[in-house]
């Protein structure tokens, strides 16, 4: 993307004001590209610049050069900036060539927003809690999210700034705004520069391959009194299964909509004596409440009690591509055509508990629980009645405003969330006329 006069935002009219309108917009953008992005000259020399050369005072200039955080958008090009580094991250990759590279990432902050930023450097010696001032930088859109990106010719340099310098640097912050985390319950993507105290429930070793390249990481589930989340370990810090660690400079992402802690080799790892749960306590998993699941985003090992208001279409007896196992439509498959589709059981719920609704999805196990029939009773049972609607009237009958408790994980994406569950059973701890009184309160609110 070319640097246009949208893109220099309030510079071109600054420019003009000082120039007395005797220069065009379109002529200042053009000047500004050529020192900017030709040249690799700073925005605020530029400026400068081209008012000499058109005979203005440089002293009439008003605008800041420094964008703040807040009001950067994605596909910005020549972006300058003031910041304070939270958070620095090393990063060993492999780019479509084959080249092998080292880049850096991680969170700054100037007070208006919190962003992420990638150095596509060799070096980056920069610490967190240092204030850098930042030309030529370049943004991206990603997840609804804004990526700032110092590339080669971006232009940068540790500055005194004693306003930068007094912000505090939270815990854990995301683009959105300050959400710290104290806890793993507290967790949400995007954070970084994260310091939890966990115990590990389960860890393996697997090998992946990132950008063609072989690699080990080390994965598995963390938790402590609040809650669990999964975990990726991009180094071997000889975590093991039960044992209680401190965790410092880490940093979330998103994995399949649920938050997800990442270790990697700049982050602090070491045995703690902190008094957490037993391990057959965290393993259970986590009671979580629908509007809890829905601020987080999700969660891996969630336990979840609500009423079941409905019991949606495509419940009951399905039939899945061979090759791939989507659901078939019609005998047909969206990828590969027209199938003889392998039987399946499914059942797609509404659960509410009060504080909100979600989409509950039981698998083949729990659909015959439900039932008390076995795959071959439920075929049989279609072909005797020619009408597989026969099963989810029986669903209906069995779950219908019923409560239920359900084990299992949740994510989040464009269709709200929903909850895959590995464990069903009937709730009977359920106050019934307080869930009542709670969603009466709701319709007339």
């Amino acid at each position: 993307m070319q640097a246009n006069e949208t893109d220099f935002g309030p510079h071109v009219k600054d420019i003009a004001e000082a120039l007395e309108n005797k220069l065009d917009h379109a002529t200042i953008v053009e000047e500004l590209r050529q020192y900017v992005e030709n040249y690799g000259i700073d925005l605020p020399t530029a400026k400068e610049a081209i008012v000499r050369k058109h005979y203005g005072n440089p002293g009439a200039l008003q605008a800041s050069p420094h964008t703040q955080l807040v009001d950067i958008i994605p596909d910005q090009q020549a972006v300058s900036f003031r910041a304070k580094i939270i958070s620095v991250f090393s990063k060993d990759i492999t780019l479509k060539d084959g080249e092998q590279r080292t880049i850096f990432e991680g969170d700054m902050t100037d007070g208006s927003a919190t962003l992420r930023y990638t150095v596509w450097r060799e070096e980056f010696t920069v610490k967190p809690g240092a204030v850098i001032e930042v030309a030529n930088a370049y943004t991206k859109g990603w997840n609804d999210r804004v990526d700032l990106n110092l590339g080669d010719r971006c232009r940068l340099r540790e500055v005194e700034d004693p306003a930068l310098e007094a912000l505090e640097i939270p815990t854990a912050t995301t683009n959105e705004g300050d959400a710290t985390a104290s806890d793993v319950a507290g967790l949400r993507s995007g954070m970084g520069s994260v310091s939890l105290t966990v115990r590990i429930l389960n860890v393996e070793e697997r090998e992946v391959t990132v950008r063609d390249e072989p690699k080990t990481l080390w994965s598995g589930t963390l938790a402590d009194a609040s809650g669990s989340c999964r975990f990726t370990a991009w180094h071997d810090h000889g975590l093991q299964a039960g044992e209680v660690y401190s965790v410092d400079n880490t940093y979330v992402r998103d994995w399949r909509g649920i938050p997800e802690l990442q270790i990697n080799e700049n982050s602090t790892v070491a045995r703690s004596d902190t008094e957490l749960p037993a391990l057959n306590e965290l393993e259970g998993g986590t009671h979580y409440t629908v509007e809890t699941l829905d601020e987080r985003g999700g969660a891996s090992d969630a336990v979840l009690e609500g009423h079941v208001l409905a019991v949606r279409e495509g419940s009951g007896l399905i039939f899945r591509c061979p090759e791939c196992n989507r659901v078939l439509r019609s005998g047909q498959c969206m990828v590969h055509g027209k199938q003889q589709g392998t039987p399946d059981l499914r059942t797609k719920l509404m659960l509410d508990d009060g504080t909100g609704a979600l989409q509950l999805f039981l698998n083949r196990e729990l659909t015959e629980q439900v039932l008390g029939r076995d795959m071959e009773s439920c075929l049989e049972l279609v072909r005797e009645s020619y009408t597989p609607e026969t099963l989810i009237d029986d669903l209906e009958q069995a779950l219908l405003l019923k409560p239920l408790k359900v084990e299992g994980f949740t994510r989040s994406d464009d269709y709200g969330l929903m909850f895959f569950a590995r464990k069903c059973e009937p709730a009977h701890s359920l106050d019934v006329p307080s869930i009542a009184r709670q969603f009466l309160a709701a319709l007339e609110a």
